[in-house]
């Protein structure tokens, strides 16, 4: 487990304490006591209201949309439950038991509580020891964005020569999506190899992030639809259907990945930076299109692929200006309003890539491939692609 990662997500436990958790999940416990203490006053109305409080503070919080590396450092260290999705589950299993009496779900909150004090706590210890070792926490600059490959072991077979190979596809494809949105910056670099599991992290800008979380996005989709198909499939055999209509529907699932993967290159392409030449973005978009079949097979084999970013800070809009004022205090209300929309925009555009960019967290994980890719067009290393330009030397 890297640390400095370990430490951003020790950073974002004490944030979402900190900034309410702590205090709506007393808010919880003591309209319930106040209703075991006192049965016949109706307090079924604050209940509810702090129930809603809580669960919209976690719905909206850090961890509904946590990317999947951060995730499983959670899991790790036992945090799933104590925070985000994890704790709103365990919240209603605790208030849905059926006969429960109001003490005993005030004993249980209890309970609950107690429980997330002391992870907190111990969050905080590690936390304060580990930046006494001069160990800072992972930070993505605001308006800069990072790809995070999780490559399974049994994806590789544990060999390097596979890790190698699996790696180097991810430099075409990062490659790929960096010359079509016009990035100068051509050779990919790592800013992060995390230890006890085959993850690397990767520096894209956000043009480049925005197509890659596009076709995450795309991809959590195709692979939902199929699930869903395949779920309606397994039944239609379990009731007796003909070889012959199973087929059918196979080839329809089929259907939607292959015309989903090509449209959404010609989507991507048909946006390409202006500099690009015309006979080139023919070229790009075979290589895209393969990029993208590469990334959906990686997805189905058990891998997964994330993009992350810090949204920037956002300072209160400028308020109206006096009609008195001068030229100068005019034109400088002009400059921080356009700031601020500025800033607002970014915004926005961060926050869509962050949440497409972690949507495959919403997958179950997969032991087989189910998508019905073939290995052959995406193994073809023959498709023109443009050398990494080389930063001139520095004269001595």
């Amino acid at each position: 487990m890297d640390v400095s990662r370990l430490l951003s997500v020790l950073n974002d436990i004490e944030l979402e304490y900190t900034n309410g958790l702590a205090r709506l999940l007393s808010a919880l416990v003591q309209p319930y006591t106040i209703a075991r203490d006192k049965p016949t006053f109706d307090n079924a109305p604050a209940i509810q209201e702090a129930f809603t409080a809580l669960t919209q503070f976690i719905d909206s919080g850090r961890f509904s949309q946590y990317p999947p590396s951060k995730a499983a450092i959670l899991r790790a260290i036992g945090g799933a439950t104590r925070v985000g999705p994890g704790l709103k589950d365990r919240l209603n299993t605790l208030l849905s038991v059926q006969g429960q009496t109001t003490a005993g779900i005030v004993t249980a909150l209890t309970t609950l509580q107690a429980d997330v004090d002391n992870f907190k706590n111990s969050c905080t210890q590690a936390k304060t020891g580990l930046g006494a070792l001069n160990q800072p926490p992972h930070t993505i600059p605001p308006g800069e964005c990072e790809v995070g490959v999780l490559i399974p072991e049994v994806l590789v077979d544990s060999k390097l020569s596979s890790l190698v190979k699996e790696l180097g596809t991810w430099n075409k494809i990062i490659r790929g999506y960096q010359e079509v949105t016009g990035e100068e910056e051509r050779e990919v670099t790592v800013t992060g190899l995390a230890s006890g599991s085959y993850e690397f992290y990767l520096p894209l800008g956000l043009a480049a992030a925005t197509y890659l979380s596009l076709t995450i996005d795309k991809i959590l989709d195709w692979y939902s639809k199929i699930l869903e198909i395949r779920k309606h499939r397994q039944e239609l055999v379990n009731l007796g259907a003909l070889s012959t209509d199973i087929t059918a529907v196979q080839k329809h699932e089929k259907e939607i990945v292959e015309k989903g993967i090509h449209e959404l290159a010609k989507e991507i392409v048909k946006q390409a930076h202006p500099k690009i030449d015309a006979d080139r973005k023919h070229e790009l978009e075979t290589h895209v299109t393969i990029s993208i079949r590469q990334i959906t097979r990686f997805v189905d084999r058990g891998g997964t692929v994330e993009v992350a970013s810090t949204p920037p800070e956002i300072t209160e809009e400028p308020g109206a200006i006096a009609e008195d004022a001068t030229v100068q205090e005019m034109n400088t209300h002009d400059e921080l309003l356009q700031e601020y929309r500025r800033l607002t925009q970014q915004f926005q555009k961060v926050s869509e890539i962050i949440k497409s960019g972690s949507g495959l967290r919403q997958l179950p994980a997969r032991s087989e491939p189910i998508l019905q890719l073939e290995m052959d067009a995406d193994e073809d290393t023959s498709t023109p692609e443009k050398q990494p330009k080389k930063k001139p030397e520095k004269s001595s």
